[in-house]
């Protein structure tokens, strides 16, 4: 029979894993979200080298883009601000998942030796049976 102390940690095993997954899958929403903000920030950096080059290839006027730069700066700005915000979220989903992680390897190394321990009491009293058994399988053999 299981003792309900291991039925016990069996259960908690079922939700540290579901707790698992779930970090599992918020870290992979927040790297996508990370990616995403460095794309953008990425591509917004090309657009202000793609205008540079324009205006100096003078396919632009270097007035328009001298008046558009400060904008397009302030547009990396914050694209920069956010990306360090979700880079943020990232290690924050990193370190929860390490600590369900830990967790759960915790319960489950305590499930292995509840369940040793269950193990070596019943083969104690198997073998205490066996020894009770034994004086009288003797005498009746005389």
């Amino acid at each position: 029979m299981m003792a309900s102390r291991t039925r016990t940690l069996q259960s908690l095993i079922r939700l540290r894993k579901t707790e698992v997954d779930e970090a599992k899958s918020t870290l992979a929403q927040a790297l996508a979200n990370e990616e995403a903000a460095r794309q953008h920030l990425e591509s917004l950096q090309a657009s202000i080298a793609a205008e540079q080059r324009a205006a100096s290839a003078g396919q632009t006027s270097m007035d328009d883009f001298r008046r558009w730069l400060p904008t397009g700066q302030q547009a990396v700005t914050r694209a920069a601000e956010a990306l360090h915000s979700v880079k943020a979220v990232s290690d924050q989903a990193r370190d929860a998942l390490m600590q369900v992680n830990a967790a759960l390897k915790a319960t489950e190394s305590i499930l292995e030796k509840r369940v040793e321990e269950e193990k070596t009491t019943r083969s104690r009293r198997e073998q205490a049976e066996i020894d009770d058994l034994t004086p009288h399988v003797r005498r009746n053999a005389h």
